[in-house]
């Protein structure tokens, strides 16, 4: 018995082809009707997929994200029209940018699309009071094969509170006064590590049919925050407000993921599903008070393998340092200070001088 999957016969696809079978189409026998066909639901063939699929220890569901902070660059960005594609300029304090031959001037952005948030969210966001659209922007084209070391100089910089660095390292929203056939860039915001600012929903499953339609325009970029590379994600896309996406397979609808938009972010390419792909929409109301949550550390370079096995441990060491201590509740605020180690745990520490 031969337990090698094998290819199907040249004379076989040929047939299949002539009946232009859906890609979810199962084939398979039956003992009293021979071989049939019929189309399965496209989340079982994913978990089908899963169970056959051995998952890497280090890969793990991303469970949240955010809360965002933005704040204004100095970032020039030009929109070159007719085109998905950005300009900006290596200048001033980004000088340091053009000794690196890998990186251009130039990247992609999502399509331009109205604001959609408003109120205290739209306030929160720093979003220029006569903004009429927006995008977001990628990391400049050439980022993601800087080395190391380049990687660690430009992380320095981020590290001080460059928020100009912190844009294009990371990506962010730009935000123009759009007249006509006449485009202004007003202002490039960058995302921060905050308690407070954009929330977000989810995670949700993202629907690997949708998939095909946004690699075809090239939004999937690679993902250059580090903590989220540590998950094991390798690609992530932008989903403006109300986008409506069409689907690579036949019969399911146009879909619209978002009212503000959306974080997709994908586990392998965009030609393969992976089961823990999925998705964040932005909130229609932001965090405006100081809470404890989640901050995302914001690095271009990875940990290293032996401290990534590691924080499990850690974690719970400072837990357990947490509950056992015993300050009065009416100090316990000026005595917290984040996590510098997981970051997204409070904890309350005693000086002794």
């Amino acid at each position: 018995m031969m337990n090698n999957i094998q290819k199907v016969p040249t004379t076989i696809l040929n047939a299949i082809n002539g009946e232009n079978l859906s890609s979810d189409t199962v084939i398979y026998y039956k003992e009293d009707q021979g071989w049939v066909y019929k189309r399965c639901d496209i989340d079982l063939i994913d978990q089908t997929r899963a169970r056959r699929t051995n998952l890497n220890d280090d890969i793990r569901p991303l469970e949240s994200l955010g809360p965002f902070g933005t704040q204004p660059t100095n970032v020039s960005i030009a929109i070159l029209l007719g085109t998905d594609m950005y300009q900006t300029k290596f200048d001033q304090g980004l000088s340091e940018l053009a000794q690196y031959d890998d990186i251009e001037c130039v990247g992609q952005h999502a399509p331009l699309t109205p604001v959609t948030l408003q109120g205290a969210a739209r306030d929160v966001a720093h979003i220029p009071h006569d903004a009429t659209h927006f995008c977001w922007v990628y990391p400049p084209a050439g980022l993601t094969q800087l080395g190391d070391r380049a990687k660690k100089k430009i992380d320095k910089k981020v590290a001080k509170g460059d928020l100009s660095y912190t844009f294009l390292a990371f990506g962010g929203f730009v935000y123009f006064r759009v007249d006509g056939y006449n485009y202004t860039m007003l202002q490039a915001n960058a995302l921060v590590k905050a308690d407070n600012g954009l929330t977000f929903h989810g995670p949700f499953k993202w629907r690997s049919v949708y998939t095909a339609h946004l690699d075809k325009q090239g939004r999937f970029q690679n993902v250059t925050v580090s903590s989220i590379l540590d998950s094991g994600i390798k690609y992530y896309c932008f989903i403006n407000p109300y986008e409506k996406l069409q689907s690579s397979v036949d019969g399911y609808p146009d879909w619209t993921p978002a009212k503000n938009g959306a974080f997709v972010y994908l586990y392998e390419s965009p030609a393969k599903s992976h089961p823990y792909d999925r998705y964040f929409t932005i909130a229609d109301a932001p965090i405006t008070d100081h809470i404890g949550t989640q901050v995302m550390p914001f690095s271009l370079v990875r940990r290293s393998q032996s401290l990534r096995s590691s924080l499990p441990l850690l974690q719970n060491s400072v837990t357990d340092k947490q509950s056992a201590s015993s300050l009065p509740s009416s100090n316990a605020d000026k005595d917290r200070f984040k996590c510098l180690i997981c970051f997204d745990r409070t904890i309350q520490c005693i000086l002794i001088p």
